[in-house]
């Protein structure tokens, strides 16, 4: 498996991809204090340092006193072992912080707050030079969001744009189906675990038709992450990221599309509104969802302030804040273009 430079620092930046603990600045100081080990002494003294150091050791390197996190060097180092198998078995692709190939997007320079390490993926990032759009929404989406969805998509690569979504069920997977659809079908989905388990598995044969069609599926988490509760959010960011603008075609207030869409504004993105999310469907959704937090209330569940920010982070909410409200691409392109004048 390790057969030269190579293989030995992919399972370097590997190992330090997993340590989650530490931002993006403390693992590129992290890296750079390795990488003087194995410019001093060789690879095997680096993995040997690796596996030995101690949680206030990586403190002194990032110069921050981590407390809390747990930390075994041996275990981190047995599992970017394990990744980096996976990775040569399933032939998959990484790109890393600083690298010519990493997606602009997503740099600090690009006003991407908390940018990711390591990208981990299959396809390629080719079309990611595209004008990209994102799109986001429920789970739970109705028959006029979902064509709304596709439609939107089919008629963005129609353009010559390529569309970001998270592969989820609902609008997400609508939207890349809609993008597929199109004759200059480009889209790119973003996984909440490695991308060695599509997740759902019922879109496998959706993900092999992204990759076919010059797209690309990645992840920020080495092969071999599960997909938990809180990394969904992690990746809303990076699907936020990588589009000079998002749209939700139909998300209840509260709902991990409105995270999206803030995180999006967050970075100084565009976000749209579709007109779909408010439709009479739509609406007694958001009717339903806002009824149960308040119930959540009542009965102890949830306080006061964390329901009233959940209800204020809703599409009438970013309309109200100035999100424009569009029904097609093309008035989508006709706003974005406006906004940049």
């Amino acid at each position: 498996m390790l057969q030269s430079d190579a293989d030995f620092n992919l399972l370097k930046k590997i190992s330090i991809s997993d340590i989650h603990f530490l931002s993006l600045g403390e693992k590129l100081s992290f890296e750079k204090y390795l990488d003087g080990i194995r410019d001093k002494s060789g690879f095997d003294a680096l993995f040997k340092k690796l596996s030995e150091i101690s949680r206030d050791e990586i403190s002194e390197i990032v110069g921050r006193r981590i407390l809390r996190a747990a930390w075994n060097g041996e275990s981190n180092l047995k599992k970017a072992v394990v990744s980096k198998k996976i990775i040569d078995s399933f032939m998959i692709k990484s790109v890393f912080y600083g690298d010519s190939g990493f997606p602009a997007m997503l740099s600090s320079s690009a006003g991407m707050s908390d940018p990711p390490y390591s990208i981990f993926y299959r396809g390629s990032l080719d079309c990611l030079s595209r004008q990209c759009v994102s799109v986001v929404g429920t789970r739970r989406a109705n028959p006029v969001a979902l064509k709304a969805a596709f439609d939107f998509a089919r008629d963005a690569c129609d353009d010559g744009s390529a569309v970001v979504s998270g592969l989820a069920f609902g609008i997400d997977i609508e939207s890349h189906k809609g993008a597929l659809a199109s004759s200059k079908a480009a889209t790119v989905a973003v996984l909440p675990g490695g991308i060695d388990t599509i997740v759902p598995s019922s879109h496998s044969k959706y993900a092999a038709k992204i990759i076919e069609s010059g797209g690309a599926v990645m992840s920020e988490y080495i092969p071999g992450t599960p997909a938990e509760k809180f990394r969904f959010v992690q990746r809303n960011r990076i699907v936020a990221a990588l589009s000079p603008a998002t749209v939700v075609v139909q998300a209840p207030a509260g709902s991990g599309s409105m995270i999206t869409a803030g995180l999006a504004l967050g970075y100084n993105r565009d976000v749209f509104v579709h007109s779909a999310a408010f439709s009479g469907q739509s609406a007694r959704l958001d009717e339903l969802v806002q009824k149960q937090l308040l119930m959540d209330v009542r009965r102890g569940l949830k306080t006061k302030e964390s329901v009233a920010g959940k209800i204020d982070n809703s599409p009438m909410a970013f309309v109200a804040s100035g999100a424009k409200i569009i029904s097609s691409y093309n008035e989508y392109k006709e706003n974005l273009y406006l906004s940049r004048i």
